[in-house]
């Protein structure tokens, strides 16, 4: 139902545009989801997906992208979710990618640094 994949993983399932674009971001975890025997995306999302500063979602033709993005930012109460929709990704399929902005993690760096 839930796998992890690895970012060298993501070239078999996006389009190489949608791979540029995540080469700008820091990436947390990466999930690949069998939505079959999901009944309540954002019930599923609550209990199962680390909470993240950014989700970008690239999901199957065949799944409603509205309820999705809605209950992802119902369920993690996340200011930012992109979904993306592919034809590489098999039926009632979606990978969700939890990002990390890079001005966060310039703060952090920042923050650190003036500590010591």
């Amino acid at each position: 139902m839930m796998e992890h994949l690895s970012v060298k993983e993501l070239e078999s399932y996006l389009d190489d545009d949608l791979l540029k674009l995540l080469k700008k971001e820091d990436i947390r975890h990466i999930f690949l989801i069998n939505t079959k025997i999901i009944s309540n995306f954002e019930k599923f999302f609550s209990t199962f997906l680390p909470y993240s500063v950014k989700y970008f979602v690239v999901i199957s033709s065949d799944l409603p992208v509205k309820i999705i993005k809605e209950s992802l930012i119902r369920a993690k109460d996340t200011l930012e979710v992109s979904c993306y929709i592919t034809s590489k990704l098999p039926q009632k399929s979606m990978i969700i990618i939890g990002l990390q902005s890079v001005s966060e993690r310039e703060e952090l760096k920042e923050l650190s640094a003036f500590r010591t």
